[in-house]
């Protein structure tokens, strides 16, 4: 009996982790082909698949659905929305958007100039880059 119980357990894991390897690799494919949409500059396609993505937690989609947001490609700007999606990528690690909130709040574009903010974004972009310093270079000769 206990043998059967701790079979189905495993038997269970095993499925739950390739289900999740599945929907990683989905993610990965939409990833890849909001990027593609962006570099051929069909933003509205770019636009609609990182919305998607971003809505899901993928972090490099809020970012890029940030920058789409002040930008005004594939939908109207909006600065609001665009920091609040940088926040969101941020706030979920993102090195990039974190620099570019302490960029946008050091140059008041779309919104109010803040130093003290700007400095907070900054610094958390600092303390990504350390956290995952040497990572980039793993594997490499």
């Amino acid at each position: 009996m206990q043998q059967s119980i701790t079979s189905k357990l495993r038997t269970g894991l095993i499925l739950l982790s390739l289900l999740f390897s599945v929907t990683d690799a989905a993610f990965a494919d939409d990833y890849d082909d909001a990027v593609s949409a962006l570099s051929d500059g069909d933003y509205h396609d770019a636009y609609q698949d990182f919305k998607r993505l971003a809505r899901r937690d993928h972090v490099e989609a809020q970012f890029q659905l940030g920058m789409l947001y002040l930008f005004g490609k594939g939908v109207g700007q909006d600065s609001e929305t665009g920091v609040e999606w940088l926040r969101q990528a941020a706030e979920s690690g993102s090195y990039l958007a974190a620099n570019e909130l302490g960029r946008i709040y050091l140059s008041g574009k779309g919104v109010a100039r803040d130093e003290q903010e700007a400095i907070k974004w900054l610094e958390l972009a600092t303390e990504i880059a350390e956290q995952h310093e040497g990572e980039a270079e793993d594997g490499c000769d």
